[in-house]
C-alpha cells in the first residue's frame, strides 16, 4: 500500500523539464498524472568533423524560453498559482564547463561524439585499464562519460580555458543553474554518468582522474567538481530574472529539485522503482535500463546510481528513433506507413536491416553500419517494417544482457515516441516473448522528472511539519504513473522472431 499526499495541495501542478539532444520538452502534471501544458522547443547540436555539442548559450535559452512558455499556458488556464514545483531530466554523458558567471568556457560534448573513442582509449591505458575503472567507482568507465570529455580537453582546450573553468557540469545540473542561479552543486544521479562518481559510497573518487596525464589538469579537474546532494533538497527557486521574464506573479516561485540523467527519469517515469522491473524507452535512442540493490556481477552495462538509492543498470543504443527517420524520410505519415508495415508478415519476407547510423560499440559496431538484407525492398511499409524489427532485436540483446549480469526480470515498461507504434510494441514483446506494460504517456523522461520532484517536495514538507512517515520515490510513483494498456506476444510470430533474433546476431559478427 502507497502512502498518501499528506502535504502537497491536491491541484498542485509539477513541471518536468526534459532536456534532450533532440529538442526540449516541458509538460505540466496534475496529481494524477495527465499533461495539463505541454512546451516544445528544437535542439540544434555543433556536430562538425564527428563532434556532437551543445552551445550553453543555447542550453539558458531552451531554459528560460520553455519557463515563459509553460507559465504563459498556465496563466491562460488560470493555473499559474498552481505551479509549486519543477523536476529536470537531461541527457546522460553530456557535460559543459563554465566560468564563474556561469557562462560558456566550451559547448557541452554530448552522449553521441565520435570523436571521444580515442581519447578512452588513452585515459583507459593510462589509468590501468577497465579492472582499475571498476575498483575504483564500481562501474565501467564506458566512452561517453564525461571522463573521456577530460581526456579529450587536455588535447584540445587552450591552459587559460583549464584555469578559468569554476564548474565542470552535466547537462541537467546546467540547465538546473540556468533556472535558479545556482550551478555549485549536482545530483547523484547526473553525478553517476560522470564515471567519476564511487557508485558504492555515492562520492568523487579523486583517483581516477589519474587517466589526465598532468598533475595540473588532474587537480583543475577536481576543483571543478560540484557538491553532491540529497534528492530532497530543493536546488532552489526559480530566480528572479527568470521568473520576471516569464511574468510570474511574485507568490510564484516553484522549487527545483535535483536533476535527473534521462535514463534514470526514464526509469522512474517508467513505473520501474524496485528490483527486476525494466523499462525500455524508444527515443532517438533505444534504452533497455533496470533497477537494483547490486552492481552488475558481469559483462559491460552502465552502471549508474539512482537519487532514490538503488543502482540504475543501462544499456543504451545511440541508434532508435535517429535510425527509423533514415527510412521513414521528413514530415512522414506514421499512421499511414504502419499500416503498411502491418500488411507484411514478421521478418517482411526476408528484408533485414542492420540499423547502424551510428557506431556502436558496446556490441562491436564501432563504424556507422546500414546493411539491408538480401538489399533494400521497394516497398515502404517493409522497410519501416524491418526497421521495428532491427530495433527489437537491439532491444532483446540488452534483456538478455540484464539477465547474464544477474538480473531477474519481473515486468517489462516501455515508453518513448516510438512507444506510440501498436506494431512496434507488438512485434517487441513477442521478441521478448514477454508482455509489455505501456505507459499512458509517452514522455517518460518528462514524467520521470516530475516524479521526483513531488517526492522531493512531500519530503520537504514533512520535514518542516515535523512529520517523520517517509514519502519515497516508489509513492510518487503510485500517484503519477498511469499504464495505458499491456501489450501481449503475437504466438502465431514467436518462432519467426527467435530465427530473425539469431540472424540478426549472425550478421553483426561478419
Amino acid at each position: 500500500m502507497s502512502e498518501p499526499l499528506r502535504c502537497v495541495a491536491s491541484d498542485t501542478l509539477i513541471a518536468g523539464y526534459d532536456f534532450s539532444t533532440g529538442g526540449v520538452k516541458t509538460l505540466a502534471f496534475d496529481l494524477s498524472g495527465n499533461a495539463v501544458a505541454e512546451i516544445r522547443l528544437p535542439t540544434d547540436l555543433w556536430t562538425d568533423g564527428g563532434v556532437s555539442e551543445l552551445n550553453l548559450m543555447q542550453l539558458e535559452g531552451q531554459a528560460r524560453a520553455s519557463t515563459r512558455l509553460l507559465a504563459a499556458s498556465l496563466a491562460k488556464q488560470g493555473r499559474l498559482k498552481d505551479w509549486l514545483v519543477a523536476g529536470i531530466s537531461a541527457t546522460h554523458h553530456s557535460a559543459g564547463r563554465i566560468d564563474s558567471a556561469g557562462n560558456q568556457v566550451r559547448r557541452a560534448i554530448c552522449w553521441n561524439d565520435q570523436t571521444l573513442a580515442k581519447y578512452h582509449s588513452e585515459g583507459l591505458k593510462r589509468l590501468g585499464g577497465q579492472g582499475r575503472a571498476k575498483e575504483l567507482t564500481g562501474g565501467p568507465w564506458a566512452v561517453r562519460y564525461s571522463l573521456s570529455h577530460f581526456v579529450k580537453d587536455e588535447h584540445t582546450l587552450s591552459e587559460e580555458d583549464w584555469k578559468r573553468t569554476v564548474w565542470m557540469l552535466p547537462h541537467g545540473p546546467l540547465a538546473a543553474g540556468y533556472l535558479t542561479g545556482r550551478f555549485d552543486c549536482v545530483s547523484v544521479s547526473s553525478a553517476a554518468s560522470t564515471g567519476i562518481l564511487d557508485l558504492r559510497t555515492n562520492q568523487w573518487r579523486k583517483e581516477i582522474l589519474d587517466a589526465l596525464g598532468k598533475a595540473e589538469y588532474r587537480e583543475l579537474a577536481w576543483k571543478s567538481l560540484p557538491k553532491l546532494i540529497d534528492m530532497n533538497e530543493p536546488i532552489g527557486p526559480l530566480a528572479e530574472r527568470v521568473a520576471g521574464d516569464a511574468k510570474l506573479s511574485v507568490n510564484v516561485r516553484p522549487l527545483v529539485f535535483p536533476t535527473l540523467d534521462d535514463q534514470a527519469a526514464g526509469l522512474i517515469g517508467g513505473g520501474a522503482v524496485d528490483a527486476g522491473q525494466v523499462a525500455v524507452i524508444l527515443g532517438n535512442s533505444a534504452v533497455v535500463n533496470s533497477s537494483s540493490s547490486d552492481l552488475p556481477r558481469r559483462g559491460t552495462l552502465d552502471a549508474m546510481k539512482l537519487n532514490w538509492g538503488p543502482n540504475l543498470w543501462m544499456r543504451c543504443y545511440s541508434n532508435g528513433a535517429q535510425f527509423l527517420d533514415t527510412i521513414a524520410g521528413n514530415k512522414p505519415d506514421w499512421p499511414a506507413l504502419e499500416a503498411a508495415a502491418r500488411t507484411l508478415p514478421p521478418l517482411c519476407n526476408g528484408a533485414a536491416i542492420l540499423p547502424f547510423v551510428l557506431a556502436e560499440p558496446s556490441i562491436g559496431i564501432t563504424s556507422p553500419r546500414v546493411n539491408w538484407y538480401p538489399m533494400q525492398p521497394t516497398e515502404i511499409g517493409a522497410r519501416i517494417r524491418a526497421g521495428f524489427e532491427a530495433i527489437a532485436y537491439l532491444i532483446a540483446l540488452g534483456i538478455r544482457e540484464h539477465e547474464e549480469a544477474g538480473q531477474t526480470i519481473s515486468r517489462v515498461t516501455v515508453s518513448g515516441g516510438i512507444a506510440r507504434s501498436d506494431l512496434m510494441c507488438e512485434i517487441l514483446a513477442s521478441v521478448l516473448n514477454r508482455p509489455l506494460d505501456r505507459l499512458v504517456s509517452s514522455e517518460g523522461p518528462a514524467l520521470g522528472a516530475a516524479v521526483v520532484a513531488l517526492a522531493g517536495l512531500e519530503t520537504h514538507l514533512r520535514i518542516k511539519n515535523g512529520i517523520e512517515t517517509p514519502y519515497t520515490a516508489a509513492d510518487a510513483v503510485a500517484t503519477l504513473v498511469k499504464f495505458r494498456d499491456r501489450v501481449a506476444p503475437r504466438t502465431d510470430w514467436i518462432e519467426s522472431y527467435q530465427r530473425g533474433l539469431a540472424e540478426f546476431e549472425s550478421r553483426l559478427k561478419v
